[in-house]
């Protein structure tokens, strides 16, 4: 088997790594939740939505997580069924209604948040002090899939990385030292002109005699 990260490795697409990310975190969550309360990933992740979110429309629901509207009515009967979710009549168009989750749904979602939580401190252990980060550049990326989309914005917003904050990118070939030492020696000169409010940085492959 080839291995990962080799340099004769298949580059795949960003649309790729995500249905990876995906299976990995559905196979994941129905390992545990199912037997904790009987709810699949799936499940779980729609109950949290209407806890926090609903009550909600069909079309907000699809709005939000791009769901097929098929696919957000089955899951809506099998829950009925359960008598975890209801439907009422939207206060704000008669011809639409609210999916909401019952009494019953609420205790099924609390009965598996434990195992859910546990979860995810985890996979928050594995990931460190990079979790933050993470999840900004997850945000990031949300951002750009619901612009293409043309879907809504999500329903909440995790705080920017700081790390982030004023961090260079560079994507060219490796610097010697000598050259990263040059680099660093001009950041700081940059900074020292900011903090002497002047902001007419000389370019260093030009430098004014």
């Amino acid at each position: 088997m080839r291995a990962s990260g080799t340099p004769d490795s298949p580059r795949m697409s960003l649309l790729f790594d995500l249905w990876l990310v995906n299976h990995l975190i559905s196979g994941a969550l129905d390992d545990v939740l199912v037997d904790a309360g009987g709810l699949s990933g799936e499940d779980f992740g729609f109950y949290s939505l209407l806890r926090r979110f609903g009550p909600a429309t069909p079309t907000q629901v699809v709005r939000w997580t791009a769901m097929r509207p098929t696919t957000v009515s089955t899951l809506a009967r099998r829950l009925q069924q359960r008598g975890h979710v209801e439907q009422r009549p939207n206060p704000a168009d008669g011809r639409s209604r609210l999916l909401v989750l019952t009494p019953a749904g609420e205790a099924a979602h609390a009965t598996t948040a434990e195992t859910f939580l546990a979860a995810t401190r985890t996979l928050a252990a594995a990931l460190g002090p990079d979790e933050p980060r993470q999840r900004a550049a997850l945000q990031r990326l949300d951002t750009a899939l619901r612009e293409v989309g043309g879907l809504d914005p999500r329903p909440y917003a995790v705080p920017d990385d700081p790390g982030t904050a004023g961090r260079l990118t560079y994507d060219g070939p490796p610097l010697t030292a000598a050259e990263e030492a040059h680099v660093r020696t001009y950041i700081d000169f940059v900074r020292s002109r900011r903090r002497e409010g002047t902001h007419d940085v000389p370019d260093p492959g030009h430098p004014v005699s």
